[in-house]
């Protein structure tokens, strides 16, 4: 069996990339800009992963959350690409992973940062399918996203896994019947992923090839016909 399943699905935001402070800084200008405290990276870490809309409410509530949406974006426009660093070894560890599988990226994120995210990093040929909310018509942990980027690959669920940070990651996988691998970052611990429903923890992405190569076996699961005993390579 390859180590490498078919289709490997990461999230983006503190999975590929540590995002959380230009999140941050661009949301504390917003929020002065409105005559509002500042929040502050900790408290940044606690509220991401549900998209962009969520992030607003829970700073402002319902009523100022459309305007504090539209100040984000200007100032996150002017931090995104120098404010978010890959994480050490990423792009060596997607290097070694686009040799066996085919990558794609669902995040939360609006679209159009992630994929400026990605040119910036020199990833679009390792990463040629990156989705967000917008290309499936609603954000993680509805199963859309990650539907959509397999039906796009061409892989089944069966032969996938999706790689992410937060128990939103664990139950967007758990709904598309992907096997999820969780890193444990600041923002979630690893038993807090595992009691998501990750099927195992990892460091981070640049552990995953290596990780791979040796429990690849612990949660691969056949296709149905195999498991029957039927059709044969």
């Amino acid at each position: 069996m390859s180590p490498w399943p078919q289709a490997i699905v990461l999230d983006l935001d503190g999975t590929l990339v540590d995002s959380f402070p230009g999140i941050a800084l661009a949301l504390d200008r917003a929020l002065v800009a409105l005559g509002r405290a500042p929040l502050g990276l900790d408290w940044v870490r606690r509220h991401v992963g549900r998209g962009l809309a969520s992030l607003a409410r829970d700073a402002v509530g319902d009523d100022t959350a459309a305007e504090l949406v539209e100040r984000f974006g200007n100032a996150y426009d002017e931090v995104l690409e120098a404010s978010t660093p890959p994480f050490p070894g990423v792009s060596e560890a997607l290097s070694r992973l686009a040799a066996g599988a085919a990558l794609a990226v669902a995040s939360n994120k609006p679209v159009r940062w992630s994929r400026r995210l990605v040119a910036h990093l020199g990833w679009d040929d390792l990463l040629p399918v990156v989705l967000g909310p917008e290309d499936a018509g609603a954000p993680k942990p509805d199963p859309a996203m990650v539907r959509l980027a397999l039906d796009r690959i061409g892989a089944e669920p069966w032969d996938a896994l999706l790689v992410g940070d937060m128990e939103v990651d664990a139950a967007t996988g758990l709904a598309a019947g992907v096997t999820v691998v969780g890193v444990a970052r600041d923002s979630r611990s690893g038993d807090v992923l595992l009691a998501a429903g990750a099927a195992a923890v990892i460091a981070g992405v640049a552990a995953l090839p290596t990780w791979l190569a040796a429990h690849r076996h612990r949660f691969a699961t056949a296709p149905p016909s195999r498991r029957r005993g039927g059709d044969r390579d």
